[in-house]
């Protein structure tokens, strides 16, 4: 594939649109495109507040992904879908994963392991079930049981809501909400897609209506399959991408068996399938219960649980899910659960393989007196990792917590909202959470007023506080390698007891206004101070009488550096007409980090005459610096356009974009690069991408052979580009489909 191929696709686009607009066609386009200005503006969004509200009013800096707009656009998956959302960042990692920040704050602090550049400050659900990943933080995508045909909508916010979500909700919150049956008695609805690099994607769902239409059912069904676009892999030890067989493990200088386990599908990028069922009764007009619940079985290779060859692994999951919602007038009951197996490090050798249970009930009453709502509530969340099962009896301590492993926490909140006047209202919330890692309390809030001096302005400003919750490995990580004999090397990587948790404080002002029947704008500026983040760095003893081998260990803490963030978002909506609309958003930031500790010199240890001195054993040489970081880009956006000429045919383009970023990985460029460096004149470094900026456009034709059932040609990257996207990951490619829409 190659950019004449998008360019053939776009001209194909272009004289498609040309003839169909061509053609006199009565009858009206899809009901998303048949809403005015006024009708988009007013779309429900419940997330900002936890009840139903008009988007246009709602308090803080928010997005609604309606299921028109991801289905038009060509998404092939959810995360994907967020390239059409202000303020996010969506770099592909390899064909089908994505690395997903809101605004940024990734990879701090700075040149550490790869697994700290995950997304573990925002907090993501389905239905209000969080799916947060609790061993290292951030959410395993692929993972989720629900695909594209099954959301009704993506709630989002940007900017920090602990106090009203809870715990990990720092610098956002997405509630991914799906759909419920119809009032028909039965309907079906799916996809089929197929495309280059082995992709299949594909769903189907069937809806039935029940007891005039008190009692609602769902069950869908979903695949994907996908091979990477090179089977090529980042050799932390040249700083070059080559076959897996020419990889070097940079801490014993052995190439990689032809036979290793790790890379035994070098070609795989994803694996996954998902089946769930909703069952939805309406007992009364204030009294309803949802149910639902549903399986997933994943495998993806992403840049996550890096290894001493390459960063690029696999990890594999397996797990099922229920969640209860009972609505019973002004009570408000859900109790969610997640149980399965996971493993983050597939082939490894080492047991990073473990069983994980997460029970979560959190009860919320509604209070309303004349112009005042308060909504009190209380939580509670038990998670449970254990990799006991997966530690072989001979292997001792390979386990990455080595036992049961518990997090727990308690919680009371209270949210209030006051409608001082017409124009004006302003909202509190205040949460306590108790955790049992760390053994400490944590108080955060939210301070937010809203002045609407007409129908078509509103200015808000908000300040919060927030935490990130505690993960497994902050407090339980156990692992070690290596043996205690006279002349060897003892390795451990260890938890502390009671870290504390990253936490922000964010000041935002935000005005949202319809300057013409035709035209809406929203900006945003935010000031955030983060700190409290966690690292892990070695102490390293040399060998002596009492201890004759070398001990080194990497034990969690939190790190020294302050981030300092200062950015603005703008998003402008233009719809000349019901059958086209133009969107184009844009985010400028700049992160200063202050006090951050870099490593002047790495931790040496080089316990024979190769290197000149002789045997070496120091811990690392550190200096306090202040500096811009640089792996958040500190520009990015998008531009959509979606056209429907006819009742028939709708073609959807879009365009993502972001600065260039620096992404400095900690053993490679530190320690390997400062003796490969001194022993090597030809030596050129290796542990440090640069990112180049880049242009993502995606293209999307659609044509309803009947009622709206429809057939379509999906371009992803439409013109090939393939630039890496995040930091040691893959060479990206065009991905071309042709697939069926399925509404019956």
């Amino acid at each position: 594939m190659n950019c004449r191929i998008g360019i053939a696709m776009l001209i194909a686009i272009v004289f498609g649109v040309s003839n169909a607009n061509a053609q006199s066609v009565d009858g009206d386009t899809i009901d998303y495109f048949n809403m005015s200005l006024d009708d988009l503006m007013n779309i429900e969004i419940v997330a900002v507040s936890k009840k139903a509200e008009s988007s246009f009013d709602a308090p803080l800096s928010s997005s609604i992904i309606t299921k028109e707009e991801i289905i038009n656009s060509g998404a092939t998956t959810i995360e994907e879908a967020f390239r059409l959302v202000p303020g996010f960042i969506v770099r592909e990692e390899s064909n089908g994963n994505y690395d997903i920040h809101i605004r940024g704050n990734d990879n701090l602090p700075s040149g550490n392991f790869t697994f700290f550049s995950e997304n573990s400050m925002s907090l993501i659900m389905v239905d209000g079930r969080k799916v947060f990943n609790n061993m290292n933080g951030g959410t395993f995508w692929e993972a989720l049981p629900v695909s594209i045909t099954d959301v009704e909508r993506i709630e989002v916010i940007r900017g920090a809501s602990t106090a009203l979500y809870g715990p990990n909700a720092v610098n956002g919150v997405v509630n991914i909400i799906t759909k419920k049956a119809g009032d028909k008695t039965i309907s079906v609805d799916g996809n089929l897609q197929f495309g280059n690099a082995s992709t299949k994607i594909g769903d189907i769902a069937i809806s039935n209506s029940l007891a005039d239409n008190k009692l609602k059912t769902r069950v869908s069904a979903n695949f994907e399959q996908r091979d990477r676009f090179t089977e090529d892999y980042y050799n932390w030890t040249s700083g070059q991408y080559v076959p897996y067989t020419g990889l070097v493990d940079y801490v014993n200088g052995n190439p990689t068996n032809p036979n290793d386990p790790t890379f035994s599908n070098t070609s795989l990028a994803k694996d996954r399938y998902g089946v769930n069922a909703w069952i939805d009764y309406q007992a009364s007009k204030k009294v309803n219960f949802n149910l639902s619940a549903g399986v997933q079985n994943s495998t993806a290779q992403t840049v996550f649980m890096e290894g001493s060859k390459t960063p690029l692994t696999t990890r594999e999951s397996e797990s099922m899910y229920f969640n209860t919602i009972s609505n019973i007038h002004d009570l408000s009951i859900q109790v969610s659960g997640a149980f399965g197996t996971q493993d983050i490090y597939t082939g490894s050798g080492t047991a990073s393989k473990y069983d994980h249970q997460n029970i979560d009930i959190v009860t919320e009453y509604d209070y309303t007196y004349k112009n005042l709502t308060l909504r009190p509530g209380v939580s509670y969340q038990h998670i449970v990792y254990d990799d006991t099962p997966y530690v072989p009896v001979d292997k001792s301590g390979s386990g990455y917590l080595n036992g049961e492993s518990v997090l727990s926490n308690f919680a009371y909140f209270l949210r209030g909202d006051f409608k001082a006047s017409e124009k004006l209202r302003l909202i509190a919330a205040a949460r306590m959470d108790h955790y049992n890692k760390p053994d400490d309390s944590y108080f955060t809030y939210q301070l937010i007023g809203t002045y609407k001096p007409n129908e078509a302005n509103l200015i808000r400003a908000s300040f919060s506080k927030a935490n990130r919750g505690p993960v497994m490995v902050d407090s339980y990580a156990n692992y070690s390698e290596g043996n205690t004999n006279p002349g060897s090397a003892y390795l451990q990587y260890l938890g502390k007891d009671n870290m504390k948790l990253p936490t922000s404080n964010v000041f935002e002002i935000g005005y949202r206004g319809q300057l013409s029947k035709k035209v809406q704008i929203d900006i945003e500026t935010f000031y955030s101070i983060t700190k409290d983040f966690p690292t892990f760095e070695p102490t390293v003893t040399a060998p002596s009488a009492e201890q004759p081998y070398v001990h080194v260990i990497y034990q969690y803490d939190n790190a020294s550096v302050e981030a300092y963030q200062l950015g603005a978002t703008a998003n402008i909506l233009y719809q000349p007409s019901s059958k086209i609309y133009f969107k184009a958003f844009a985010t400028v930031q700049s992160t200063e980090l202050k006090n951050l500790q870099k490593k002047v010199t790495p931790m040496l240890l080089v316990p024979d005459d190769s290197f000149p001195g002789g045997p070496i054993f120091e811990n690392p040489v550190y200096e306090t610096i202040d500096q811009k970081h640089e792996q958040t880009p500190s520009f990015y956006g998008g531009f959509i356009a979606n056209y429907v000429p006819t009742k028939k045919l709708t073609v959807f383009a879009s365009l993502n974009y972001y600065s260039s970023q620096v992404y400095e990985h900690d053993y490679a460029h530190s320690q390997y690069d400062y003796f490969s460096s001194q022993l090597d004149p030809n030596y050129t470094g290796s542990g440090v991408a640069d990112i180049k900026a880049n242009t993502t456009v995606n293209a999307k034709v659609s044509y309803k052979i009947y009622k709206d059932n429809s057939i379509f040609v999906n371009a992803r990257n439409l013109f090939n580009s393939n630039n890496r996207q995040f930091g040691f990951a893959d060479q990206m490619g065009g991905l071309y489909l042709v697939g069926l829409n399925i509404n019956l």
